[in-house]
């Protein structure tokens, strides 16, 4: 039986032609052409979604080889990929950082320039100056300096920010003025304006920003997460909003998605939601497919992938 390299991530006609160039020796489908045959089959898989998890569930992973997701986590993934050590697995990190960072920015500007308070006004024709802050020499704390966190950073110096990074190390990072290991960043880096989270979902990850995080902070800052949902605790939040810890905050990612419609986040004057949406890209299926692509000529060569391997073990 020959094998079934299978594609569910978005795809123009002339990808799909270079998908066959490059994987002579396997039989193309894509994902809604697949039937339950073709499961023990498949070696390759482009692209993750729900129906897939199901179907992988009922007929097994016996075959399959290597995961390209079209996302830079993979908690998305049944425990099984994640687990079982013949499965590599290969993300999308990277190609999310311009549009996170640009939506991080509209975020701050919308809260430090009033453009909320001044939306809500436009619908009752009310004007009145709203309070108005600039953000040359406050200081912005990024939860995560990867890609995204480093053009963040970037972005933010530019806007004249004191840059702070966190990762697990403390390793220099470009763009930011200062990195610090992830215990001092929940511990010690109290003072910032402005707190960004954009870590990835690991066991070390989840519920971190809670009570006793929220109340160390010394200047009601505005508070965003554009990594996982799970890092905060909800309730928490809201608390540490009322009672003035925090001023603001910009989510855009839940531990349940959609957003249920009676979850206290969307009622909330000082929160803002959006629907998961800061890493869409514009051109998505052609810069997904520049990593594939890599990814694919090395497979077929010798095995072996280039670009974006994901540690099991850290999760990212």
């Amino acid at each position: 039986m020959q094998k079934i390299l299978a594609i569910a991530n978005l795809v123009k006609d002339w990808q799909i032609d270079d998908i066959k160039d490059l994987a002579s020796n396997y039989q193309v489908k894509m994902a809604d052409q697949l039937t339950d045959a073709d499961f023990p089959n498949i070696e390759i898989q482009y692209g993750w979604n729900a129906d897939l998890a199901e179907k992988y569930a009922a007929n097994g992973y016996d075959s399959l080889r290597w995961i390209q997701v079209q996302f830079a986590g993979i908690n998305q993934l049944p425990k099984e990929i994640v687990t079982d050590e013949k499965i590599q697995i290969t993300n999308m990190s990277g190609i999310h950082a311009i549009p996170i960072a640009e939506t991080v920015f509209g975020y701050i500007l919308n809260y430090y320039r009033s453009l909320h308070i001044y939306k809500a006004r436009e619908e009752k024709q009310h004007w009145e100056y709203a309070q108005h802050m600039s953000l040359p020499g406050k200081k912005m704390v990024v939860f995560g300096a990867g890609n995204v966190g480093k053009e963040i950073a970037r972005i933010g110096q530019a806007f004249g920010l004191e840059t702070v990074g966190v990762n697990t190390s403390g390793r220099d990072v470009d763009y930011f003025d200062q990195t610090v290991k992830t215990a001092d960043g929940f511990e010690k880096v109290t003072d910032a304006n402005i707190i960004v989270n954009v870590l990835p979902e690991t066991a070390a990850t989840k519920n971190v920003f809670d009570a006793a995080y929220f109340s160390r902070q010394e200047k009601k800052p505005l508070f965003i997460n554009v990594g996982r949902g799970s890092a905060i605790v909800d309730q928490d939040l809201i608390e540490a909003i009322d009672k003035g810890d925090i001023d603001y905050a910009s989510l855009d990612v839940f531990r349940e998605e959609p957003l249920p419609a009676d979850h206290p986040f969307w009622a909330h004057d000082k929160i803002d939601v959006t629907p998961h949406m800061t890493g869409q890209v514009e051109h998505f299926a052609i810069e997904t497919y520049k990593i594939f692509q890599a990814n694919l000529t090395a497979y077929t060569k010798d095995g072996d992938l280039s670009v974006n391997v994901v540690s099991k073990e850290k999760g990212y």
